[in-house]
């Protein structure tokens, strides 16, 4: 069963009390916007954005599906951006928003950083972009790394978080000889064959899988989140390679684990020879300095970085632990030891380089990030005296500086449930309805999966605050 309660050291609000209150809003009947009163905000959304209703449509025909980012808005159609600076983006039309989605958590110190900036064109101006071979900057980011994650011996770099967790697995089964991987329901690991199962929302199954063979996740093993049991009665057949989760839970928070349980699951894990893998794409740079696992005091056998590493600069992932796994990571031939071939041509490339070790530079500065983290609380503070006051049962809580903005709770319900699909679609339809009046508002929010940058101030959250004010208004 559930092990333990709270996210103390973690998290503003303890784990027990967001799966209940989520439950409790599921429970509710589903606000919506009056129909009349949504097409008035989409026909203002419109006026204000022509330019990117005009590019949405030539995209249309040229990208497959018109889109290629989950992040954007989708209700009526996507923004186009033109600029960002700090906080806040501005968009084709020349709308200025306070930008609370920062690429899904990669812009970590805020748009167009000064000081990284001037680095990077230094660099252009006075070495190269890319050269193909080793540079003293890999070191110098690989060193960093190592200086910052408790776990972290060795380094490889990948082009991408997706990348880094399809390693980090290739490197488990080399190194164990085994071959099935744990995976916690409703846990989010990059588009890789192997984790298209059960995404998002726990119990999902295949269906976010179109187009992977079942054969390409046949050992990949399911396991519920919290249930200690069900992970120990799996680990016991003896032929688990690793077992892999986000350490905050599932999408960064939403259903955040007990504290104890990574604990007790890597003890387990051990016990049994299995590794343990955090997959800190986005917790990395974002639950503190250090990780999840600093904060946890956990020490995973591996882990893996993205996102925020570069502050938005491509090539952006790593993967890290133990020298004696990861020396299992080669290129070249095998040698008669654990192989796992890694490869990538932008891997490691100099510039990615310099703006991770910029970037992890900026945030281990005393209280850099600890600011951040405050400006976080001082949101969620705000934003709940606001839903307190209006009697939705909407409710917010931060890790780190990673936000959530609770308002239809699509994924407390079961998805193994059938008569359940059509409910999660259109409590996910509803929030995208919900950012309309918030875009219109001036504040850019992936429908409550949210991130502040070392950028964000109280003023910004101010706007934040009275642009969730707007949609509340629009409830009646």
């Amino acid at each position: 069963m559930m092990a333990g309660a709270a996210l103390t050291s973690l998290g503003s609000m303890s784990a027990l009390e967001i799966l209940e209150r989520g439950r409790a809003l599921a429970d509710r009947p589903l606000r919506t916007i009056a129909p009349e009163r949504m097409e008035r905000e989409r026909e203002i959304f419109r006026r204000r954005t022509r330019r990117s209703a005009e590019l949405h449509a030539k995209a249309g025909g040229l990208l497959a599906g018109g889109n290629e980012h989950v992040d954007p808005l989708s209700s009526p159609y996507p923004l186009f951006l033109d600029h960002g600076d700090g906080s806040e983006v501005v968009d084709v039309d020349g709308n200025t928003y306070v930008d609370c989605i920062l690429a899904g958590g990669a812009i970590l110190l805020g748009h167009n950083d000064r000081e990284l900036t001037a680095a990077i064109r230094d660099l252009l101006a006075t070495r190269t972009g890319f050269h193909g071979h080793l540079d003293e900057y890999e070191v110098l980011a690989a060193d960093r790394i190592c200086r910052t994650f408790p776990a972290a011996e060795s380094v490889r770099f990948t082009a991408s978080g997706a990348e880094a967790n399809l390693a980090a697995a290739r490197i488990a089964r080399a190194y164990t000889g085994r071959k099935k991987i744990v995976k916690f329901r409703g846990h989010y690991h990059g588009w890789g064959d192997q984790f298209m199962v059960d995404l998002e929302v726990p119990g999902s199954g295949a269906f976010m899988a179109g187009g992977v063979p079942e054969e390409h996740y046949a050992d990949t093993v399911l396991v519920h989140p919290h249930r200690i049991d069900e992970l120990a009665d799996v680990l016991a057949a003896g032929d688990v390679a690793a077992v892999i989760s986000e350490p905050l839970g599932g999408e960064s928070g939403l259903v955040p684990f007990p504290d104890d349980f990574h604990r007790q699951a890597s003890m387990l894990a051990r016990e049994h020879g299995a590794l343990y893998v955090f997959d800190e794409v986005v917790s990395g740079t974002r639950a503190g300095v250090g990780g999840a696992q600093a904060r946890l005091g956990v020490t995973p056998d591996l882990f893996t970085l993205g996102k925020g590493l570069m502050n938005g600069y491509p090539g952006c992932g790593a993967v890290a632990g133990r020298a004696e796994i990861m020396n299992t990571a080669v290129i070249g031939l095998p040698s008669g030891g654990p192989f796992a071939y890694l490869g990538g041509t932008m891997s490691g490339n100099t510039l990615s380089m310099a703006a991770c070790l910029h970037t992890l530079g900026a945030i281990t500065r005393p209280g850099a990030l600890s600011a951040a983290i405050g400006v976080a609380s001082d949101l969620v503070t705000r934003l709940n005296e606001l839903f307190d006051a209006s009697d939705t049962g909407f409710f917010a809580y931060h890790f780190g500086t990673i936000v959530k903005i609770e308002m239809t709770a699509p994924h407390v319900l079961d998805a193994g449930r059938p008569e359940n699909v059509e409910p999660i679609i259109q409590r996910r339809a509803v929030l995208a309805d919900y950012m309309v009046p918030v875009s219109n508002g001036g504040v850019l929010s992936r429908m409550g999966r949210d991130m502040v940058s070392l950028a964000h101030s109280a003023t910004d959250n101010e706007k934040v605050v009275n642009a969730y004010a707007r949609l509340i208004e629009f409830l009646g």
